[in-house]
């Protein structure tokens, strides 16, 4: 009779050898693609030693977490794994490439209107910028405009953006702005009246067109944001900001059935497809029975219930 502590042994013994090479292979796996990921950083004009410096900084937040990030579990940081990705990347040759305009103005705006609190716009950041490049320094001063209009102090944030504005007319960071501000001071016909011009100048501009619509809902004429909305949600259907503009356009007319399908479109996007469902079913009740519009919201419910399905299937998965 075999002894079953043995066979027990052996298939231990097995199951280490197997395990140790699974983690080999993956280990190799991971090298692999830190050096793709530093090849291709280095081949866009980013700087190489950012992918190390990025796994080091990782690597030191998670030392002393009782639980490390869940990406860690899986894919974890030795220092041999750090080291390599080191040395590959002091072997690439720099390249510089300037940060341009639109790079700057989309930080400070990121930073001064959706960081949270302790990461936002803040002083260090706007005094090393007005010390910088001449890009750096416009955006300084985009910047502090957007703190004043953070702060709803609207004046001051006009004598600041006015001037930029008036250098770059067709400038879409600093329109946006503006129109924040006018409306932020109910001045929706001076914002109309300069987005007419831009959207005229920049036709297929989604920013001014969204701004348009915006200072259309605004200004009491939700009609005008509807014709300008229905052309955007139908070149820009994954853009929530269309349709939820849409269905404030909507309300504003009383068009009860055409607010809720809009908002059922932006409750899909962000994947509560029951809500959508639901608004939908409750604009085709809102129809007579038979007619054109019942039946598109009816083809729309089916549609969101088959990707439904899928998502279902998924999950089972």
């Amino acid at each position: 009779m075999a002894n079953p502590t043995m066979g027990m042994a052996a298939l231990s013994g097995t199951m280490a050898g197997t395990q140790q090479g699974m983690i080999s292979f993956t280990q190799s796996n991971e090298q692999e693609a830190d050096r793709i990921g530093i090849q291709v950083l280095q081949r866009a004009g980013f700087d190489p030693e950012a992918m190390p410096d990025f796994l080091q900084k990782l690597a030191d937040q998670s030392r002393y977490a009782s639980k490390p990030p869940e990406m860690l579990l899986t894919h974890p940081l030795p220092d041999s794994r750090l080291s390599d990705a080191r040395n590959r990347a002091n072997q690439m040759a720099r390249r510089i490439t300037q940060s341009t305009q639109d790079y700057y103005m989309a930080k400070v705006r990121a930073l001064g209107m959706y960081s949270s609190a302790g990461y936002g716009l803040t002083e260090d950041v706007l005094g090393a910028y007005e010390k910088g490049n001449v890009r750096q320094q416009t955006a300084a001063k985009y910047g502090r405009a957007i703190l004043f209009y953070e702060a709803k102090k609207y004046d001051a944030a006009r004598r600041l953006i006015q001037p930029l504005l008036d250098k770059d007319r067709d400038n879409v960071w600093f329109l946006d702005l503006m129109t924040d501000i006018d409306l932020g001071q109910k001045r929706a016909a001076q914002a109309i009246s300069r987005l007419q011009a831009a959207n005229a100048a920049q036709s297929n501009n989604p920013v001014l067109q969204l701004n348009l619509a915006n200072a259309y809902v605004e200004g009491g004429q939700p009609a005008q944001a509807s014709k300008i909305l229905n052309r955007y949600t139908f070149a820009h259907p994954d853009d929530p900001n269309g349709w939820d503009l849409l269905a404030q356009a909507s309300a504003a007319q009383g068009l009860r059935d055409e607010e809720l399908s809009a908002r059922a479109e932006s409750l899909a996007l962000g994947g509560r497809l029951d809500q959508a469902i639901g608004l939908l079913s409750n604009a085709s009740a809102l129809q007579k029975l038979g007619s054109l519009k019942q039946a598109r919201y009816d083809a729309r419910i089916d549609q969101l219930r088959q990707l439904q399905q899928r998502f279902r299937q998924y999950q089972r998965s």
